[in-house]
């Protein structure tokens, strides 16, 4: 008689979507305006923030972010400012000013997005980023 081999499965959580960095001078509400009309959406501003630890105090520190969902696609974009009440959500990557989230993304293409973002007239650069380097990805609302 055979011994019978056990055979185990890992999975990793793989964290489904994108991160652009957005370098601009305009307020939030005002990128978020020239994104609804870039990308065709409509951003609203979410009541409830994210709350995400600071990692020099350690403390909980709400950051506020702007969110669409599309029904039919079910593509969803999510807008946060980087720097929020005195703290950032990645602090080696300080310098940008937002970060914009895509998840469940199959009509656009990355360069069709980086493209489209660097037409607005107040984006001085655009970066995109390995998503899973985000761990607030998964606190985000679905």
């Amino acid at each position: 008689m055979t011994k019978i081999k056990k055979h185990k499965l890992l999975f990793e959580d793989e964290i489904e979507g994108e991160v652009y960095g957005v370098s601009s001078g305009f307020s939030d509400y005002r990128l978020a305006w020239e994104m609804n009309a870039a990308f065709s959406i409509q951003f609203e501003k979410k009541e409830k923030p994210l709350f995400l630890e600071d990692k020099k105090s350690k403390k909980q520190v709400p950051f506020f972010f702007y969110q669409y969902a599309n029904e039919e696609d079910f593509v969803q974009f999510t807008l946060i400012k980087n720097k929020q009440n005195n703290s950032l959500i990645k602090y080696d990557n300080a310098l940008m000013d937002y970060f914009l989230v895509i998840q469940e993304n199959y009509i656009l293409t990355p360069e069709e997005i980086i493209r489209q973002l660097r037409s607005i007239n107040g984006v001085v650069a655009v970066f995109e980023f390995n998503c899973n380097e985000f761990d607030f990805i998964t606190y985000l609302e679905k």
